[in-house]
């Protein structure tokens, strides 16, 4: 073993005959420094991690950048995997044909084609909108209500922000014409 430090309780850097160590034994933490940038890579040269100084921190699989934090965040290439919860703090931002996918077969997805945006149940079973007063439905600056729907309470269709059908208890009211075509 190399070992540094006073009574032999720094650092030690040795081989076991199987593994090499870099081992820190004393208080305090190992620090690695370098003046420009550092690499963590196999002795054929792959890398594992590289830190650029005053830039990005990578991380690679198979030498294949994976991770990159930058002055924005973080970019991910390929798939997030958690068996936990995600919290977003801010808006997740999707491209178009990215989706929000859920569901261990992606049942349930929410997407942005470039055209139209698509809330998509693909999967077995209903798809279940819940709201513990009312759901409203409206158009695109929030002006003008297309139907609302009220838990225990009447159900209301809209053109062009005028109610024209309403569900009562005895029955149902429609303002303006009714036509029967049969």
């Amino acid at each position: 073993k190399s070992i540094y430090g006073t009574a032999n309780d720094g650092l030690e850097i040795y081989h076991d005959g199987t593994d090499s160590y870099i081992n820190d034994t004393g208080t305090g933490g190992l620090i690695i420094r370098a003046a420009n940038n550092i690499k963590l890579q196999t002795n054929t040269a792959e890398l594992y991690l590289q830190g650029i100084k005053d830039g990005a921190v990578k991380l690679y699989y198979d030498n294949s950048e994976k991770l990159l934090t930058s002055s924005t965040g973080v970019n991910i290439t390929g798939a997030l995997s958690t068996t936990t919860n995600v919290e977003v703090g801010a808006n997740a931002t999707f491209v178009d044909n990215g989706k929000a996918q859920f569901g261990t077969g992606n049942d349930l997805q929410i997407y942005h084609d470039g055209s139209n945006s698509y809330i998509k149940d693909v999967g077995t079973g209903n798809l279940n909108i819940l709201a513990s007063t009312s759901i409203n439905l409206l158009n695109g600056d929030s002006s003008d209500y297309m139907a609302r729907f009220n838990d225990n309470g009447s159900n209301q269709f809209f053109y062009d922000g005028s109610k024209k059908l309403e569900t009562l208890t005895d029955g149902a009211k429609v303002t303006g014409n009714l036509e029967v075509t049969g």
